[in-house]
């Protein structure tokens, strides 16, 4: 077996690309980081590193052998992070922007059936979450999609909760804001907000159009924005148009900030998923919260759905 500090080494230097910088930023000397990284290759039986002049580059077997490696401190981390709150003292829920009507109500709802646990809830963008649930920052998420890596993950466990679906959203005096009908074509006309890749809208809406013919290169994408109030502020203002969930906008819309349309030609609806890991999952107390989680989600969820069915023409 080899050491789990090794493994750490490893990953300093594969990250630095330099002996030298590695022990700088472990504290330790060159000739202990060239030990320890001997170690691990012959753990692994190859050689992981090529030295050369100009620092060290992974050779093929050591890029399988980061991601094992990085996996394999993940779940270290996860698994001390457990146990450290195996008593059910704090709970973190992670929520991408679907959840921002619905994640501070099942805050309140938690606090008030646990009231000893220490509930946190971190708005972040889908795959930010499902990732921070990985690395053990989060107990949970709640997202509006989900990639491909992270749902065939086997560390993962994935549970839908809900419905959204995706939006067109306008200034109140836009010209699309009355229009009976509106096509992909139309929007097409105008500049589109867009939000970064890191948020699950914009996953789904890639694959959305994509199931309706269309690219999202095809958009006029005017502006890119961090996060989903500035993406209501600018479309508010009247910088463009945006395509969105709805149960994310809802409130705007409920106060005027903006008006909500369907599009009629687009593959509109996505899936809403809690995200916890296995490991978690295990434990009777995390169990429990989860379900907690999940019931009191698909109500909430439902409901601002219904909302969508009656409110979106």
């Amino acid at each position: 077996m080899v050491r789990v500090d090794f493994l750490k080494t490893f990953l300093t230097v594969a990250k630095t690309g330099s002996f030298k910088k590695a022990a700088k930023e472990l504290g330790i000397s060159v000739s202990s980081v060239s030990f320890q990284i001997n170690a691990v290759e012959e753990f692994y039986g190859a050689t992981l590193l090529k030295r050369g002049v100009d620092g060290v580059k992974l050779t093929d077997e050591g890029k399988i052998a980061l991601k094992n490696i990085e996996s394999v401190l993940s779940s270290l981390e996860e698994a001390k992070k457990l146990i450290a709150n195996i008593g059910g003292g704090k709970i973190v829920i992670a929520s991408g922007m679907v959840g921002i009507n619905v994640v501070f109500n099942i805050q309140t709802l938690l606090k008030a059936k646990y009231p000893e646990v220490d509930v946190r809830v971190e708005l972040r963008g889908a795959h930010e979450c499902v990732r921070g649930v990985m690395r053990g920052d989060y107990d949970f998420a709640i997202v509006g999609d989900i990639l491909e890596e992270h749902l065939n993950s086997d560390r993962l466990y994935v549970e839908e909760i809900g419905m959204d679906k995706l939006v067109l959203i306008v200034p109140p005096n836009h010209p699309l804001a009355d229009k009976e009908i509106v096509m992909l074509r139309d929007v097409m006309e105008y500049p589109v907000i867009s939000l970064t890749d890191y948020y699950g809208i914009t996953t789904s809406l890639k694959k959305a159009l994509k199931s309706s013919g269309v690219s999202f290169d095809d958009l006029n994408v005017a502006y890119v924005v961090e996060d989903l109030f500035s993406q209501i502020n600018s479309v508010s203002n009247g910088l463009g148009v945006a395509i969105t969930s709805y149960i994310a906008v809802c409130k705007a819309c409920e106060i005027g900030l903006i008006k909500i349309r369907d599009i009629k030609d687009l593959e509109s609806e996505r899936k809403i998923f809690f995200v916890s890991t296995k490991l978690s999952m295990e434990s009777k107390r995390i169990r429990e919260y989860a379900d907690f989680i999940t019931r009191n989600a698909r109500t909430l969820f439902a409901t601002f759905y219904e909302q969508c069915l009656h409110e979106v023409r």
